[in-house]
């Protein structure tokens, strides 16, 4: 990170980053960072909550105040009176079914939202990695725009050079013309495509400001995902799927709130103990307190069977909750698959197009080689000579395209399974 800070301190408007060095940025900087954190944190808090309702919760109050108060020996005449009131006490509970629920849903909470957190973070990745790789690509083809129109520069000026000798036509400066307004045009679209790029990886990393990111990622070879059994990568991805756990989870949370509803007819039991101060000066000590208090404790019961109406309305309305909830994880379960099966069959095709890719250029290459010697020797037409260029340019964006697409899929599969570590490039 020395270096990374070295270069912000250089060149404040070109920053260059590898793969690593901008998870590292976004892991800092992203918004997304913050809602991770939030989550765990939000999980944390739910289960102490939970559990604070099983501890004996403590009170206490002190309060000032004046009476005043008929005499009965003096009818016309009134008595006031002042003084310092205070309670403490102390409840604990022996049988509750909401609060057994609450502590109950508080531990699946806290699950819920560690893979809630988790699947954040994968996410972060997920997108800062894709987003790399699709500035990275349009770099890459912004550089090969640029190169393409260089060539055609050259070649204009080699036919122009031809026809004031005598050994191009009119129509052969006019072709090398056509070609260069076209590289041009392509020039240009590939900037605005790299311009593109360059800010939804900005707002990925979170990154302000004017800021142009320079990937310095070398990508020589395509992302190795091994995938030995298609229907097993499916079915683990729907295992360990973070999305997934959270609708499971929702499902159950949704069925302990119907049994809570349907417990909550029971009497809930408490025991107490109060103690309750009265005195005309400020308890001053626990010994002044202790003093001028009354001790009262006991068992105190709730019969909520008397309110049968909320008690009704409250298992309806838990069981709708729980129907939708089941019915979003029936959902979920069919959504992952279906995604997985998308990410699997785009990996495999992605590592096929790549190979294909790969030929594809190779070929061009010494196809372009060998009517670089024609058109030395002139047994080449300049049409002809132009078309071999133009299919090597377009074989190289292939080429690049189908190596990062290896990258994104292999990203996206990575997602979906939860893992928070990047698909590292092949060196």
């Amino acid at each position: 990170m020395i270096a990374l800070l070295l270069t912000l301190l250089a060149a404040p408007d070109t920053l260059e980053l590898s793969l690593g060095q901008a998870l590292d940025v976004a892991l800092k900087h992203s918004p997304a960072q913050t809602q991770v954190s939030a989550s765990r944190s939000q999980g944390t808090l739910k289960l102490i909550r939970g559990i604070g309702a099983l501890v004996p919760t403590p009170s206490a109050s002190v309060s000032y105040g004046n009476s005043k108060e008929r005499s009965q020996l003096l009818p016309d005449s009134t008595i006031a009176t002042s003084g310092w009131t205070g309670t403490a006490a102390l409840n604990q509970v022996v049988f509750d079914p909401q609060v057994f629920a609450g502590v109950a849903n508080a531990i699946i909470y806290a699950g819920y939202y560690a893979d809630d957190a988790r699947d954040k973070l994968a996410r972060l990745i997920y997108d800062v990695t894709s987003d790399y790789l699709g500035l990275l690509t349009a770099r890459l083809l912004r550089d090969a725009a640029a190169s393409a129109l260089d060539r055609a520069d050259d070649n204009l000026r080699l036919t122009s050079e031809k026809l004031r000798l005598g050994a191009a036509s009119q129509i052969d400066v006019m072709r090398s013309d056509v070609f260069r307004s076209q590289a041009q045009i392509q020039l240009l679209t590939s900037d605005k495509t790299l311009g593109v790029a360059n800010a939804t990886f900005l707002a990925t990393a979170g990154i302000t400001g004017d800021v142009a990111v320079k990937p310095t990622e070398q990508l020589t070879a395509p992302a190795d995902f091994e995938v030995t059994n298609a229907d097993s990568l499916v079915s683990e991805i729907e295992r360990r799927n973070p999305g997934f756990k959270l609708a499971v989870k929702s499902s159950t949370i949704s069925k302990l709130n119907l049994v809570a509803s349907a417990a909550s007819i029971l009497p809930s039991a408490s025991v107490y103990w109060s103690s309750d101060y009265a005195d005309t000066l400020f308890p001053s000590s626990l010994k002044h307190w202790d003093n001028n208090d009354n001790i009262s404790y006991g068992l105190r019961l709730s019969f909520p069977l008397l309110d049968i109406k909320s008690y009704i309305l409250g298992i309806a309305d838990a069981s709708v909750q729980s129907r939708l909830a089941r019915a979003g994880a029936a959902a979920a379960r069919l959504q992952v698959r279906s995604t997985a099966t998308s990410a699997v069959l785009g990996y495999e095709e992605a590592r096929q197009r790549y190979d294909y890719a790969k030929r594809n250029l190779e070929l061009n290459q010494e196809l372009y080689r060998l009517a670089q010697e024609q058109q030395r020797l002139g047994a080449i037409s300049l049409i002809d000579f132009f078309s071999v260029e133009t299919n090597l340019a377009q074989a190289q964006a292939t080429y690049v395209q189908a190596l990062s697409d290896t990258y994104v899929q292999a990203a996206q599969i990575s997602y979906l399974l939860g893992r928070t570590q990047p698909v590292a490039p092949a060196r």
